[in-house]
């Protein structure tokens, strides 16, 4: 189970429009660069569902994923961010892989569409 987070949604009253590995909310659109760990070189932005409700967010993934594993569909992100639901403690839906990203050498960053699609 992610943290709450409770002290930064409290005082925002937009939704969050996604959520980082750590489950905390972001307000900003998407970008690779807003990747908590700056020494990442590759960022996925995943689309997941809570189990129990169906609630939908868009979650990023990022550090030593692609050394694990081979392609992003076979990602899991683990729980969802808190909902207030019992889907909170309980692995959430893969749904779809929205966005990948690599870094190169000159700190640019590269959108791999090829990648990106729904998991089945």
């Amino acid at each position: 189970m992610k943290e709450g987070y409770s002290d930064i949604l409290s005082r925002i009253e937009a939704d969050p429009k996604w959520y980082d590995q750590n489950g905390t909310p972001r307000y900003d659109d998407f970008h690779p660069r807003y990747c908590p760990d700056i020494y990442s070189s590759q960022v996925v932005l995943l689309r997941i569902g809570c189990q129990v409700c169906g609630r939908e967010f868009d979650v990023e993934m990022h550090a030593g994923i692609f050394s694990r594993i081979e392609h992003p569909h076979k990602l899991h992100y683990g729980d969802p961010p808190i909902h207030d639901c019992v889907g909170d403690t309980m692995n959430c839906e893969d749904l779809e892989v929205l966005e990948v990203w690599k870094k190169q050498d000159t700190f640019d960053w590269t959108r791999l569409h090829a990648l990106e699609g729904t998991i089945t």
